[in-house]
């Protein structure tokens, strides 16, 4: 008899369920702050004083901390000397170097899952079902839960290509990718942005490689470039300071 953590394949091999693990509250307060970024309540280049998040959030310190140093291991904030932490710049220098990092390891993604396309023409299930709760999301006007979702949607992509240490190599980049998807949602039609992830799996179905390789040159720098983020946080704080 099989015990209620084990599963049977259809090859009659049992295989264990390994159980969910419960978010810490270190977790929480780094989603939260993720979040408060990714819409525009924080904004890129504030100070984070550990204090006020924490009397914010009726939490400690202790996990605020141990929060901050989190997101600074990840480049979401920088401790700096004199100043304390502060939330990523989100300058076109900056961008750049986290989009063409990115654009490489998803491109080698690609390549790697139409490979795998043709062993297994169920490879996509998982996006087309994140594709679907991105519509969804995007119908009820919900930006951030649009681009929390865009995020997923590359994580699960990615690690469809099988290679661990591509997954590995993207991972770190999730959280900076959340907050510059929620403020790309400030400026972008979410319909249009969903659009473009239907093209992504229409293309990818299609193991046209060069085709895949230049529609990601659009989605992942073009698209970006015609936004002006630095542009967009100056105007979120001018309405933030009228708002006081």
């Amino acid at each position: 008899m099989m015990s209620t953590n084990q599963v049977q394949r259809s090859g009659g091999e049992l295989l264990k369920l390994q159980p969910l693990a419960a978010k810490t509250l270190v977790d929480q307060v780094v989603d939260t702050i993720v979040e408060a970024t990714a819409t525009g309540i924080f904004l890129p280049g504030d100070r984070i004083v550990e204090a006020e998040v924490a009397r914010s959030l009726n939490v400690s310190r202790v996990p605020v901390r141990e929060a901050l140093r989190m997101l600074e291991s990840q480049g979401i904030v920088v401790n700096e000397r004199y100043r304390g932490m502060r939330l990523m710049d989100v300058n076109i220098d900056r961008l750049e170097k986290i989009l063409k990092v990115r654009l490489a390891l998803e491109n080698l993604a690609g390549r790697e899952v139409m490979e795998g396309l043709k062993r297994a023409p169920k490879l996509l299930d998982p996006l087309e079902a994140l594709l679907e709760k991105m519509h969804e999301a995007a119908n009820d006007g919900n930006g951030f839960g649009v681009a929390s979702l865009d995020t997923e949607f590359h994580h699960c992509f990615c690690k469809l290509s099988g290679n661990e240490v591509l997954v590995r190599t993207w991972e770190p980049l999730s959280r900076q990718l959340t907050i510059i998807f929620g403020l790309s949602t400030l400026k972008k039609k979410l319909v249009d942005i969903v659009a473009e992830h239907d093209e992504f799996i229409d293309i990818l179905r299609k193991g046209d490689i060069d085709a895949f390789e230049k529609m990601m040159e659009v989605h992942i720098l073009e698209y970006s470039r015609d936004i002006d983020y630095e542009g967009l946080v100056k105007h979120l704080r001018v309405l933030e300071q009228r708002a006081k």
